[in-house]
């Protein structure tokens, strides 16, 4: 079987044509979908890019894998010394090869995330271009198409493909951006009170900070004719939506290439298509716009279209949809399924091949997703309910408990945390239960996220210099929220552990603490 595997940096689901969108973003991915089976509720584990394709290819949850965020011990893979793949626990990539597979991508994202244990996964790894990321799907094209043409007579490979829009910044030409602006209304939500009310949410591609960086810049929007400066009414929302569609829209007219060059070259019969993402996007949720940045429903939420010859071609229409909750974790089992290969032990997913060939699966009761960029967060995700709970808020305003009914609520405008205490108490027994499981029994790996909680994410947010911007910019209430909420404790604890001692200001501390009790009598009344 020839396999090739299409991760989507930053594709939203529900702004795809197979998942219902109204605007024609995606032509190409619903022909495909037409022969194929659609996944409407499958989810990253973890959040976003690095830790999310390190538990697709390492089939276990950050909180095992070591990978929850951006930087630090909290994106150090978990690999054991020694030589040659752990048996029980490859990489995805590694157990394809062990079962006769020539395993190979087109790919920049080790190099983007230094995430260098990616490329165990393959035998051959191209970079398409110079950069370190945000290639165009053109050049992806270019290099993948010609890698096919090269192994077209070729059996028993898989290809590995990453494009990355939509992710922001959208660099498409303007004109996708124009075709889909004029093929449909934008939605109607979030209207002119929600985008005013959402003046008062501060933080990393906030209303107001939409472009704003840590790392500096003047707070333009560096393509101004697909993305706005702010979010400050209904037409700098449209003006970003049409943007992000006519991103999506710029993907789905090179996969239509690159199906074209299977048909040319005789192979599109008897190669597997899988198209998915690494994770959404926020498109003004909880107040975020543009960014993948919680651990909420459009972050978490994947396309999920596998097209597999001589098992999706003649399903019926009933059988092209699965709703049941999985994990993209649960891939790597599935591919080994498929492929009549051993499971190794230590993955933590479960496969869904019975779906692929059309036949129901049983669905989990809920799942549990984290992420660790921007803020710190671990969520619970029933068919109908979705409860957050913030263990770093890094500098976003992000509530440190949440519970939202996504059917009835899908914006995430109602929070019911204090509505349905009965709910709420359930949902955090599930999380205590998960966490219990990967972390609270002999052999476990400590938590990352707890490892690493007092600097938090850091690598996107600098408190002190976010809480003045906040200031320079005329809001310095929230300037001041922030950091009510990052020294709470009782004994105050550093935003970020120290990079320098803190000798200086220590002795100094115990200095003024000494005067203060020398110059007070034992009764406690100080000398007048």
């Amino acid at each position: 079987m020839r396999i090739i595997y299409l991760d989507v940096d930053t594709l939203r689901a529900d702004h795809t044509t197979p998942y219902g969108y109204h605007r024609p973003t995606t032509p190409n991915l619903q022909k495909l979908a037409d022969k194929s089976v659609v996944f409407d509720r499958y989810y990253c584990s973890d959040s976003p890019c690095l830790p999310s394709r390190a538990a697709l290819t390492s089939g276990q949850f950050g909180i095992t894998n070591g990978v929850i965020g951006h930087y630090g011990e909290a994106a150090q893979f978990r690999l054991e010394s020694g030589h040659g793949p752990e048996p029980d626990r490859p990489l995805l990539g590694q157990r394809l090869q062990v079962g006769g597979y020539y395993t190979a991508a087109v790919s920049v994202f080790a190099e983007r995330h230094r995430a260098y244990f990616f490329h165990g996964n393959f035998r051959e790894s191209i970079r398409a271009t110079p950069n370190w990321g945000d290639e165009d799907a053109k050049d992806i094209n270019r290099a993948a198409i010609d890698w096919l043409t090269r192994h077209a007579d070729e059996d028993d490979w898989y290809l590995h493909l990453t494009y990355w829009e939509p992710h922001t910044n959208y660099t498409q030409p303007v004109e996708y951006t124009e075709k889909m602006a004029a093929s449909g209304p934008v939605q109607a939500w979030p209207d002119e009170e929600t985008i005013a009310a959402h003046r008062e949410i501060y933080g990393p591609r906030s209303a107001l900070d939409l472009n704003h960086s840590m790392w500096g810049g003047t707070g333009k929007s560096p393509v101004p004719h697909n993305m706005p400066d702010a979010i400050t009414s209904r037409a700098d929302f449209e003006h970003l939506i049409n943007g992000f569609d006519g991103a999506v829209h710029y993907w789905d007219h090179h996969l239509g290439q690159l199906l074209d060059a299977l048909e040319e070259l005789g192979i599109a019969d008897e190669t597997a298509i899988i198209v998915s993402a690494d994770h959404g996007e926020s498109l003004g949720e909880n107040g975020m716009y543009a960014e993948h940045g919680l651990a909420n429903e459009p972050t978490h939420r994947l396309p999920l279209v596998v097209h597999w010859p001589g098992l999706t071609d003649d399903l019926p229409d009933s059988a092209r949809h699965n709703d049941a909750l999985l994990y993209n974790i649960d891939l790597a089992p599935t591919l080994c399924d498929l492929l009549g290969m051993e499971t190794p032990a230590a993955w933590q997913g479960e496969s869904f091949a019975e779906a692929v060939r059309g036949r129901p699966i049983p669905s989990r009761d809920y799942l549990v997703l984290g992420h660790g960029a921007m803020t710190y967060q671990r969520s619970v995700r029933t068919r109908d309910h979705l409860y957050t709970r913030t263990y770093h808020p890094g500098t976003f305003r992000a509530e440190w408990e949440q519970l939202y009914h996504v059917t009835e609520d899908p914006h995430l405008t109602r929070n019911l945390i204090d509505d349905e205490p009965e709910r709420a108490a359930l949902m955090r027994s599930h999380l205590a239960e998960w966490w219990n499981t990967y972390a609270g029994r002999p052999g476990c790996q400590p938590d990352p996220m707890q490892a690493t909680l007092q600097s938090g994410p850091i690598y996107y947010n600098n408190p002190a210099r976010y809480a003045q911007h906040l200031r320079d910019t005329g809001r310095a209430h929230l300037a001041e929220d922030l950091e009510q909420r990052l020294t709470s404790l009782t004994v105050p604890v550093p935003w970020h552990a120290p990079h320098l001692p803190r000798t200086e200001y220590l002795v100094q501390r115990w200095g003024e603490l000494a005067r203060a009790h020398a110059s007070t009598p034992a009764d406690g009344n100080r000398h007048s």
